[in-house]
């Protein structure tokens, strides 16, 4: 039985290796990539998701053996240069570190290894620096190693890290979070965002009886079974109208679409049409009120209204995934920038400052479920001291001087924005950059989407080279387009990231020092 089950995954493997490959390389005749995902299975779709095609004049390498001399700082073949020391690292993790790194999410910079952080910048193991617009994935709005951050953390490893029990810092971080939120009456902590998504999604079911759960294509809400799904979606979708929920990754049960229902962003018509046959069974929707998995996608005037009465009207609850947009888009998160206010929200990343703590939070009645464990919520490091403190510490630096951080990081991202569009005017590429200014998109398209299926028509080749070309010239954003912005970063970064793009764009792609 397992010599036909690896059978079978090698047959699927390299048909898909040829697929992508014939479609990367042009070949004649040859039909397209997405018209051949549509007639596989489902495990070839998974197995092919993640695979990467590198190309060196005819050469291909096996997408399914790693490089082990690949390193984007330097050039795609490997060389020489000045990168001995991180090459051995990565290396030597490689052989006792599953992959070679610590989640999933950092296959793009694998081979990046760094060695120490301050403010807006990073340097790698051979001294390399580079302008840091990856954050850790969002959670430092401060930078890194702030002094207010370093102090707090300081003073609790004095007076002791955890208890297990109510501590003051836990006390006054909930007093913060209550008076930032407008949804939230009653608030609990969790280490992650994924742990927050499922209290609340635990929540949402036990007070309305009910177990289905709305989602978006192209929202992600952690990496549990339950909600990692239609994700990053490339085939059995279903219609736009009509989406399919499509699981994310080999492992996860096929029982996981059952009480899944997939809607399309910013479809007035579609959400109406999927609430008339499944309001009565839907116990929550839940949505990035600022999505950024998938490069930014702006909620349409009126949209957030529409989930707010049509969950109102079947009894479902309304829950604002800020795990991203809290604390970064504005104190209050999407819930304060669009005046909308949800039923449960979920928090995390800026929260505090890159310390492991997450929570959720929402109206009284509903939050009163966890009193006495009618419903439970466990966890050993919940609501840890040293934690709590840091990020209280975050949370006030945030509301100091009436928000004036945020402020900078607003005016600091509209100008990045506005310096990208201009580079991109000038050089003719087909691009575009947009956000809310403290999280940056550049698109694929000279178009800014409106769903992600709008996303699945950019040019994600164009985008790719782009981040391993900037990688090389010392700025580190996130592999899709994204720049996040921190209280660290100055007008001289953001200059001199708008000349490294320019850089890259007519020096690096048009003459192809960017190119596999």
């Amino acid at each position: 039985m397992k010599a036909r089950i690896r059978l079978r995954m090698q047959v699927q493997l390299h048909l898909g290796c040829a697929v992508i490959v014939a479609h990367s390389l042009g070949v004649p005749g040859f039909p397209t990539a997405q018209r051949l995902y549509s007639a596989c299975t489902y495990d070839f779709v998974l197995i092919t998701y993640r695979l990467q095609i590198t190309r060196s004049g005819s050469q291909i390498c096996a997408p399914h053996r790693q490089r082990r001399d690949f390193n984007p700082m330097r050039n795609e073949t490997g060389g020489s240069g000045q990168q001995d020391r991180s090459a051995g690292l990565t290396a030597r993790l490689a052989s006792v570190l599953a992959g070679g790194m610590g989640s999933g999410g950092r296959y793009e910079h694998r081979d990046l290894f760094i060695a120490k952080g301050k403010g807006a910048h990073v340097e790698d193991a051979d001294g390399k620096r580079y302008i840091d617009y990856m954050l850790a994935f969002g959670p430092l709005i401060l930078g890194h190693a702030p002094r207010v951050l370093s102090e707090a953390i300081a003073q609790s490893l004095e007076t002791g890290i955890m208890f297990g029990a109510a501590c003051e810092s836990e006390l006054l971080l909930a007093e913060e979070v209550v008076s930032s939120f407008p949804c939230v009456d009653k608030v609990r902590f969790t280490n992650s965002g994924t742990e927050a998504v499922q209290s609340a999604l635990r929540l949402a079911r036990a007070y309305t009886g009910r177990d289905k759960i709305l989602k978006f294509e192209g929202h992600f809400h952690g990496w549990a079974d339950n909600v990692f799904i239609s994700v990053k979606p490339v085939a059995h979708m279903g219609l736009a109208s009509h989406p399919k929920p499509v699981p994310m990754t080999p492992g996860q049960p096929k029982s996981v679409i059952d009480d899944i229902v997939i809607a399309t962003w910013n479809d007035f018509t579609g959400i109406e049409q999927i609430m008339s046959r499944h309001g009565c069974e839907i116990a929550a929707i839940i949505l990035e009120p600022c999505p950024t998995n998938n490069g930014f996608l702006e909620v349409a005037p009126g949209f957030l209204e529409k989930l707010r009465t049509l969950t109102s009207a079947y009894g479902s609850i309304l829950i604002f995934d800020e795990v991203v947009s809290g604390f970064r888009m504005a104190l209050g998160g999407g819930q304060e920038l669009y005046a909308i206010v949800p039923d449960l929200c979920t928090f995390g990343k800026a929260f505090a400052g890159g310390l492991p703590i997450a929570g959720f939070g929402g109206r009284d009645d509903i939050m009163s479920l966890l009193v006495d464990n009618a419903v439970s919520h466990l966890g050993t490091y919940n609501s840890g001291a040293l934690s709590c403190a840091g990020a209280l510490a975050v949370l006030r630096e945030l509301k100091r001087d009436d928000q004036a951080v945020l402020k900078h990081i607003q005016q600091l991202g509209k100008e990045l924005i506005a310096g990208f569009n201009q580079v991109f005017r000038e050089t003719g590429a087909p691009l575009s950059a947009g956000g809310p200014g403290a999280v940056v998109s550049v698109y694929g398209s000279p178009t800014i989407p409106r769903t992600y299926r709008d996303v699945l028509s950019h040019n994600k080749e164009l985008l790719s080279r782009i981040h391993r070309a900037l990688l090389q010239r010392g700025i580190w954003s996130f592999a899709r387009g994204t720049f996040m912005i921190s209280a660290a970063h100055t007008e001289d970064d953001i200059q001199e990231t708008v000349q490294m793009m320019k850089r890259v764009l007519t020096e690096d792609i048009k003459s192809g020092g960017a190119c596999p």
